[in-house]
């Protein structure tokens, strides 16, 4: 009997091997960018980037790229994933697909259901999501960095460094952009990415050997209402938009101080609440806190004294409610609670939420607006008072 299980195990575990492929034979399409055609009334520009594995290999001369880009354009995204056969010299695998970005023009029109064929296919659903702003995603894949191997790793760590140091961007993996764009009460956010200057030449190994060379950064938040991008929300108002959802690890606020002089306050304790109250008017209301320590000191003040300390606390706390207010303003004024606030009001009060919410962007852009923020400052760094100037 034993001898007889063992022969079955080794049979299941040769035949695991017959899907076995040498990675020379496939093509590992590790990030899609997809965009309106050129060539074609309707349908889709998609960009497949695959990895080179001459790239990788001992025997590589150092002159190919670590990446190669091919693109066809189709009426479907399956017709177009079906159309690469014809220059992809590989079998297609989207098994390692890492990253999807969306030109901005496409965005503007609608998304409609794109995300639909990465829920049926064979690859994860955990990979992010990115806009090109002001470009094609087609222009975003190909442009290779110094720094990083690819695009997409590129595009990726940026994202994540920013994410935990200031908060303008978020990295937001494909089922949550599907769960907003078909949830109620809640629009989506993605963020933005854009080349920091044109490419001076197509030849990348010319951009690789630039000492300035064209990168691509991340920058702003799209907002949607419904299924189209709305528009940006930038800077500041980024990383407020974050701040509102709890979703920022530490950033900072620098406070005027004399002139165009700041002290630079670094956060490291951010929460935020938010809910919508029926006063009988419906009232935004955002709570949050905040933590942080002096970072930088660019006028001089007696940082040891408990009343400088109070009103630092005071100014931070007028400088957040501020932006607050202004990044919720810009939202209404759009018509897109990409904030959630619609979502909690269906949770709190389901009966109100069930007869107003085919008019709640219109409800969200007129109601009030209520922040409150507490603020606290705990030390100064491993200094008190800064050194003095003669």
């Amino acid at each position: 009997m034993r001898k007889a299980l063992s022969v079955l195990l080794i049979i299941g575990l040769l035949s695991g091997c017959s899907n076995y492929k040498e990675l020379n034979d496939v093509g590992l399409i590790i990030a899609i960018g997809i965009d309106l055609p050129k060539e074609r009334d309707s349908g889709y520009r998609v960009t497949y980037q695959v990895i080179n594995p001459n790239y990788f290999s001992k025997n590589s001369s150092g002159s190919s790229l670590p990446v190669i880009n091919y693109t066809v354009e189709a009426e479907t995204f399956i017709e177009a994933y079906r159309m690469a056969t014809v220059i992809i010299p590989r079998e297609n695998r989207v098994t390692h697909l890492s990253l999807i970005v969306i030109g901005e023009a496409l965005a503007r029109e609608g998304l409609g259901l794109i995300f639909d064929v990465f829920e049926r296919g064979e690859s994860r659903s955990t990979f992010p999501v990115f806009i090109a702003r002001e470009s094609t995603a087609e222009e975003i894949l190909g442009v290779v960095e110094p720094l990083e191997s690819n695009p997409t790793k590129s595009i990726i760590s940026t994202s994540e460094n920013n994410q935990k140091l200031y908060a303008i961007s978020r990295v937001t993996p494909i089922y949550r952009a599907i769960s907003l764009l078909s949830s109620e009460g809640q629009n989506l956010m993605l963020s933005g990415v854009k080349l920091s200057n044109p490419l001076k030449s197509e030849n990348q190994t010319e951009n690789l050997q630039n000492i300035k060379p064209s990168i691509v950064e991340v920058t702003g938040l799209a907002m949607f209402k419904n299924d189209q991008l709305a528009g940006w929300f930038d800077g500041k108002f980024a990383r407020t938009a974050h701040l509102i959802n709890s979703a920022v690890e530490s950033t900072s606020f620098p406070l005027a101080c004399k002139g165009k002089k700041h002290i630079t306050i670094t956060t490291k304790g951010l929460k935020s609440a938010i809910k919508t109250e029926l006063k009988p008017k419906p009232t935004l209301v955002v709570d949050t806190k905040i933590r942080g320590y002096i970072a930088e000191l660019e006028c001089y003040i007696k940082i040891g004294n408990e009343e400088e300390i109070k009103k630092l606390e005071k100014k931070l706390k007028e400088e957040a409610e501020s932006q607050i207010r202004q990044t919720i303003k810009m939202a209404q004024d759009m018509e897109t609670d990409v904030f959630g606030f619609g979502k909690n009001l269906s949770k709190d009060n389901p009966k109100y939420w069930k007869k107003h919410k085919k008019e709640w962007s219109t409800l969200f852009s007129n109601a009030d607006i209520e922040v409150n923020v507490e603020t606290k400052i705990s030390n100064s760094g491993l200094l008190t008072d800064p050194y003095k100037l003669r």
